[in-house]
């Protein structure tokens, strides 16, 4: 598991962790370079936890780029594995 800390600049809302939550997922399931439905987002304390599997390393970079950014985010554990080649 890798743990990303980020940094809010001040003046952005705070958002609940629902919220965020919801909006993490809304800005995954935008990320083309992701499976439909194959990661997922919680958010506890603004920490938000990436889940699931996907294809290519470059795609659990994606995803952590993805909500980086987002407002509230406190830091970002990324849980996501790989799928095992055949």
């Amino acid at each position: 598991m890798k743990a990303v800390m980020c940094r809010r600049p001040p003046g952005l809302p705070a958002f609940s962790d629902a919220d965020l939550a919801s909006i993490a997922q809304g800005a995954l399931a935008w990320n083309h370079s992701l499976p439909p439905g194959g990661v997922r987002a919680s958010v506890e304390g603004g920490w938000v936890t990436l889940s699931g599997e996907v294809h290519w390393n470059y795609q659990r970079q994606d995803a952590i780029d993805c909500v980086r950014a987002l407002p509230s985010v406190a830091g970002i554990s990324n849980r996501i594995t790989l799928y095992a080649s055949t």
